[in-house]
C-alpha cells in the first residue's frame, strides 16, 4: 500500500504532463522556425482533456481490459494528439504560421511547464521529507 501512495496516478500524470509540454514546445518552436517556409501549416499538440480524464481514473476506450486475466499495463498514460493549427489564413505562398499566435502559445506552454515542474519538485521534496521521517 505504501508504494502505491508514493507512485500514484498524480505522480505519473505530473511526469507525463512535463513530457507532453516539452513535446508541445518542440512542435511550437518548429512552427516559429518555419514562419517563412512556403506551404507550411503549423501543428500543435492537444492533450489537456486526456490528462484530465486520466487523472479522474478514466482509461482510454481502446485500453480497457475485457477480462481480469488479460495482461497489460496497470497505468496507461495519456497521449497527445498532433493537430494542424488552422488559426490563420495562408499567405500568398501558402504559409499559415501566425508568428504572434505561435509565440503566445509558446509562452503559455512555458509557463505551464514551469508550474508543473514546481509542483513536481515540491511533491518530490515532500516525499523525501516523509521518507526521512521529518529529520530533513
Amino acid at each position: 500500500m505504501a508504494m502505491k501512495l508514493l507512485f500514484d496516478r498524480l505522480q505519473g500524470t505530473l511526469e507525463h504532463n512535463l513530457d507532453l509540454r516539452l513535446e508541445r514546445s518542440n512542435m511550437l518552436s518548429a512552427n516559429v522556425a518555419n514562419v517563412d517556409t512556403p506551404g507550411y501549416t503549423p501543428v500543435d499538440l492537444k492533450f489537456d482533456e486526456q490528462l484530465a480524464q486520466f487523472l479522474k481514473g478514466d482509461t482510454p476506450v481502446g485500453l480497457r481490459k475485457t477480462d481480469t486475466t488479460h495482461r497489460g499495463p496497470d497505468l496507461v498514460a495519456p497521449r497527445g494528439e498532433a493537430e494542424f493549427d488552422f488559426h490563420a489564413l495562408p499567405d500568398a505562398d501558402g504559409n499559415s504560421v501566425d508568428l504572434d499566435h505561435e509565440m503566445s502559445k509558446l509562452a503559455e506552454n512555458q509557463l505551464l511547464y514551469r508550474a508543473m515542474s514546481k509542483v513536481y519538485n515540491k511533491r518530490t521534496a515532500l516525499m523525501k521529507y516523509a521518507i526521512a521521517e521529518g529529520n530533513g
